[in-house]
């Protein structure tokens, strides 16, 4: 079993938006989604390759809550606490190149603390345990993170972590907490962005270099249409993706994650575990509509990439 742990939400998508409009002005779209996000985005594809994951994670009452819930509950084993602080929302806008920015409505992410993982039941039991959006989860912060990673460790699991980038904008607190979580985790899984920001430095290499000074043990680099390269043992293991053209890139981060925990937790080797999570992601970027893929779909892209 894995435990997903983190923020799940509302998402409303606008998509293929010609420019980015001013205050004051308004701009119709044809592209119109609203589906749950966060760990959802983690939960489709994992379920559609026959895990069901733990989610960990808070959700109102209201009608968006319960509407995430039910669609949720059958897919999860269920870890998921109600409150009475309204759902998330996020909002999406994506650009005809499939960039995007989001404006997020904070809600029930408020509610979430260490409690409610420490509360889970079965948390100890799980094979690995994938930590999501620790920025969008400012009650949980460093304190129940650290917390819980530990627990994680204590009880052997694999740990995962992708923070997502830092909204108020990467503050040297926020730095210096992540880095002081690396020696829990076991494969840290920042796109290169995020990297260089978290660094503060101008280059990969040189970033890469100081979080294993930092206690780094292994980093899952994310590198948009450019693929994903790990550092691990000392050493390189680049992948370079595959030929996508682009509808919604919203989800293709999670979508490789989910793609790589997989592989690597059912026996792949890193290189195998690559080429599998961006295989997934470029499948799920290119759908407008059933954007998850089964096993059988991504295993005959792997086999013939350029078709």
């Amino acid at each position: 079993m894995i435990n997903l742990i983190g923020n799940l939400n509302a998402d409303l998508i606008l998509a293929h938006v010609k420019e980015r409009p001013n205050f004051g002005e308004e701009h119709m779209v044809d592209h119109m989604m609203f589906r749950p996000g966060g760990l959802a985005n983690l939960i489709y594809p994992l379920v559609k390759l026959g895990v069901k994951p733990r989610v960990i994670a808070t959700l109102g009452k209201d009608d968006f809550g319960e509407k995430i819930y039910q669609e949720m509950l059958p897919m999860v084993e269920d870890g998921i606490t109600r409150t009475g602080t309204p759902t998330a929302i996020s909002v999406g806008v994506v650009n005809q190149a499939g960039s995007r920015y989001f404006v997020t409505y904070s809600g029930n992410l408020y509610d979430f603390t260490k409690e409610v993982v420490q509360n889970a039941r079965d948390f100890n039991k799980a094979k690995a345990s994938f930590f999501y959006g620790y920025f969008l989860l400012p009650n949980f912060g460093f304190e129940g993170t650290l917390t819980c990673l530990k627990q994680a460790k204590a009880n052997y699991h694999l740990t995962f972590f992708d923070s997502n980038s830092d909204i108020g904008g990467w503050s040297e607190k926020s730095r210096n907490e992540i880095i002081n979580l690396l020696p829990y985790i076991d494969y840290f899984m920042p796109n290169d962005e995020e990297l260089l920001h978290l660094t503060g430095l101008s280059t990969i290499e040189e970033s890469i270099s100081l979080l294993f000074e930092k206690g780094a043990k292994s980093i899952i680099l994310k590198q948009g249409s450019k693929g994903a390269t790990a550092f691990i043992n000392g050493e390189a293991v680049y992948h370079k993706g595959f030929p996508t053209e682009a509808f919604d890139t919203t989800g293709a981060g999670d979508g490789f994650n989910a793609g790589f925990m997989f592989k690597l937790l059912t026996g792949g080797s890193i290189e195998d575990s690559l080429a599998f999570g961006n295989a997934l992601a470029s499948i799920v970027v290119s759908r407008k509509e059933n954007r998850y893929p089964h096993l059988d779909e991504i295993t005959a892209l792997l086999k013939n990439p350029f078709k």
